[in-house]
């Protein structure tokens, strides 16, 4: 299972710099490393954030905005890890269908930045 995420990851990567490389050359008529770079590193952020749970974050977040009165997440943290539990199980289909897509988009990301992190 592993090793496929680590596959699907490495065609993304590869793929996205190829993408990256021609769209290089065809705008600029020669392959610069430092644009491919930078723009290596907006792609990598992109996909960290498309990996990001964000049902999850508005969800749950909406708590330190509008304090403990917040009539989905109660005060308490035993309520509070309670809370997070059921949401689990409810949308248990779900999150066994998004973790995969989200680790492969963790890793890709996670790579493409490291490796664009060198061509700057």
């Amino acid at each position: 299972m592993m090793l496929e995420k680590f596959k699907i990851s490495f065609f993304i990567v590869v793929g996205s710099y190829a993408l990256l490389v021609l769209a290089s050359y065809l705008f600029n008529g020669e392959f610069d490393t430092s644009i491919i770079g930078m723009w290596g590193l907006i792609l990598g952020l992109l996909m960290l954030i498309a990996a990001l749970p964000l049902h999850k974050i508005v969800f749950f977040g909406g708590r330190g905005i509008m304090g403990v009165q917040s009539p989905e997440i109660p005060g308490d943290e035993h309520l509070h890890n309670k809370i997070h539990k059921s949401y689990e199980k409810e949308h248990k289909e779900e999150i066994s269908i998004n973790r995969p897509l989200q680790d492969v988009l963790s890793l890709a990301g996670i790579i493409i930045i490291l490796i664009s992190l060198f061509m700057v």
